[in-house]
Order: structure tokens, then C-alpha cells, then sequence
């Protein structure tokens, strides 16, 4: 598959992703004027003690693929002896429910996964027939946990909260999130201090190695699903397995050149060779025989000007089988500081 086909693919996967996030919003824009519609009769009723929801029952919040993570948006009414539920279904059916405060079921479920939309969830009711709400808190879920806490204690002050709804998740208290942090750390270190200072070979990028780079890439990323699975069964919350996920997958990302350079380095039968180079105009090098790539030093011209046209460079390349081409410049680049050195001197 070249990148071509790859580039084709993408855009008509964007592309369908605009009339779904279109359909998103429109359905956010009707649940937030039905929610406000709801707030104006309470209103009119005198009651204040309420605050906004989201709203989800049993068999929608069971979905893992869905557009948005909640159902509908309603208001969640604090009477003296009851909790009074309100909301519209996106049909247009009426949701209203009356729960005695001395008889709420209310159990915490927290971030429950990616389908959750990053939000944090309590049940309300029996367990046979419970419904699913969240603290609406707009386009900041950041602050889901703390609201929908405060919401339970609100309606509930006898409720125990767990840990996990006091504060947030500490990454290096639990074993599978220090593990991913410690990861990323080190394939950042990797990719410095292996990429930049020790590895003297440069990559010469050619057409024929063209498909180790998109391709490659994309592989990595796919990456983030099975580190995502295995945290959130870790018991890490959805939250912070989607955000170390993805901190793994641009690791990756960043270790990836450098270490398929060290592996086509190390699988290299033949290691290190000398290759005669012809020097042609504007610092252009072109190989005397088939196999290595040309070299453009056009931004070294004046370096290369110092030799005759068509004269024989030789240089070190290896060549592995993954296909890459590696210049080692280490030498090249001492003698081109000092050419550039003693230039800058002698215009002093």
C-alpha cells in the first residue's frame, strides 16, 4: 500500500467523520434547549434546589459504540424527602422519576470507560431498573468527578463516596500506570540520547524506503488499543488509560526512526562499506555504481566547491535489509566545521 492509497483512505475517513460530528451536535443543541425549557417550568413552580445532568438508562449506557455518552440531558430536583428526575428523550418521550431519599440506591460508578464520553457516573434506583446520571459540566469533563461528587453529597449527605470520587487517580500508586509512565520516559530517553549523540549514521531517505515511515507509524498507533485494554483492566479510569494510551503510542512515535535504524544497523551483514561518490554541481554526489542514493549537499555547496566537478568522494553508508541507506557523517561533519570555521576566521 503506498502512500497514495493511505493519503485517498484518510480523507474519506475524515470525511465521514463530519456528518457524525454534525449529527452530535445537533442532538447536544436539542438536549440543552429541552434541558433549559425544563429549568423555566421549574420555575414557574418556585422550586431552586436542582441541578443540571446527563442522563443515560441502563441499556443505552451499556453501549460501547455510540455518538456521545449520554442519552439526554435533564434536571435532577432536591426535595425534602425525595429526588425528583426530569429530563426529554431525544423521541420527544418524557422522562420523570421520583426517588424517596430514604431509598435511593445510589452507587458510584465513576469513569466507566471511552463510551462514558470521559465522564464520571453514579446509578440511581434498583439495580433491576437503575438509571445512569453525571453532573452536566458542559465541555469541561475535567471537572466531572468533583461535580458529580458534590452532587451526590448534595441529595445524599449520609452517601459514602469511594476513594476514587474523592480525589483523582494517582498514576504512581498503581502498578500498570507506573509501568506506562516509566515506559515513556525511557523510549524519550532512547530516542535523545541514542538519536541525537550516539548513533553518527543519518538516514538517507529514498522512495523505495518510503513505506517504513506512514505505514509504520500508523501501526504504532494502533498500539494505544491493547495498552488502553490492559489498563483500564488494571483498574486504571477510563480517563487516565485513554491519556497514558496515547502517551505510549507518541513514545513510540518518537523512538521508531531511531530504533529501525539501529535494527537495520545491527542485522546488516555486510556492516559499514565504502562507496565511491561522483561530486556533480551544487554539492549533488552521485553514486559511481548501482545501490546507494544520491546525496544532495547543496546546502554544504561552499564546501564542496573546493573540490574539482567530477571528482571521486568516498564515503561510508551501511545497508541492511530492511532497505535503508545510512551515511556515516561523522568524519564529513568534523572536516566541513572546520572548513566553515577557518572560512568565518579568514573574513574576520
Amino acid at each position: 500500500m503506498n502512500i497514495s492509497t493511505l493519503s485517498t483512505i484518510q480523507g474519506i475517513f475524515l470525511l465521514t467523520l463530519i456528518p457524525i460530528l454534525w449529527l452530535s451536535l445537533r442532538k447536544a443543541q436539542r438536549g440543552k434547549r429541552a434541558q433549559d425549557q425544563i429549568v423555566e417550568a421549574l420555575g414557574r413552580e418556585g422550586l431552586n434546589d436542582w441541578c443540571r445532568v446527563y442522563v443515560a438508562r441502563a441499556p443505552f449506557f451499556s453501549r460501547r459504540f455510540k455518538l456521545i455518552g449520554f442519552e439526554a440531558r435533564g434536571i435532577l430536583v432536591n426535595l425534602q424527602h425525595e429526588v425528583r428526575l426530569i429530563a426529554e428523550l431525544p423521541s420527544g418521550e418524557r422522562l420523570e422519576k421520583i426517588y424517596p431519599k430514604n431509598n435511593l440506591g445510589l452507587r458510584w460508578l465513576g469513569n466507566t470507560g471511552i463510551a462514558s464520553s470521559n465522564l464520571h457516573w453514579i446509578a440511581i434506583g434498583s439495580s433491576e431498573n437503575p438509571l445512569m446520571l453525571a453532573a452536566d459540566v458542559g465541555f469541561n469533563a475535567l471537572q466531572s468527578r468533583e461535580a458529580t461528587a458534590d452532587m451526590c453529597r448534595r441529595v445524599n449527605a449520609e452517601f459514602r463516596l469511594p476513594d476514587l470520587a474523592k480525589s483523582d487517580f494517582a498514576l504512581e500508586k498503581n502498578p500498570a500506570s507506573l509501568v506506562v509512565v516509566s515506559a515513556f520516559f525511557l523510549l524519550l530517553a532512547f530516542a535523545l540520547i541514542d538519536g541525537k549523540f550516539l548513533n553518527k549514521y543519518e538516514w538517507l531517505r529514498t522512495e523505495a524506503t518510503a513505506w517504513l515511515l506512514m505505514p509504520g507509524m500508523q501501526m504504532i498507533m494502533l498500539c494505544a488499543l491493547p495498552v488502553y485494554w490492559w489498563l483500564t483492566k488494571a483498574r486504571v479510569p477510563a480517563r487516565e488509560s485513554l491519556t497514558l494510551s496515547t502517551l505510549i503510542a507518541i513514545g513510540l512515535s518518537i523512538a521508531y526512526i531511531p530504533t529501525i535504524k539501529r535494527v537495520d544497523q545491527l542485522l546488516s551483514v555486510t556492516g559499514p562499506q565504502s562507496f565511491a561518490y561522483r561530486l556533480g554541481d551544487n554539492g549533488l554526489l552521485v553514486p559511481v555504481s548501482s545501490g546507494p542514493p544520491k546525496i544532495d549537499y547543496a546546502s554544504r555547496k561552499e564546501y564542496w566547491d573546493q573540490f574539482e566537478e567530477d571528482s571521486i568522494q568516498h564515503l561510508d553508508l551501511v545497508h541492511g535489509p530492511l532497505g535503508l541507506w545510512q551515511l556515516d557523517h561523522s568524519e564529513l561533519e568534523k572536516k566541513m566545521r572546520q572548513f566553515y570555521e577557518e572560512r568565518r576566521k579568514n573574513k574576520k
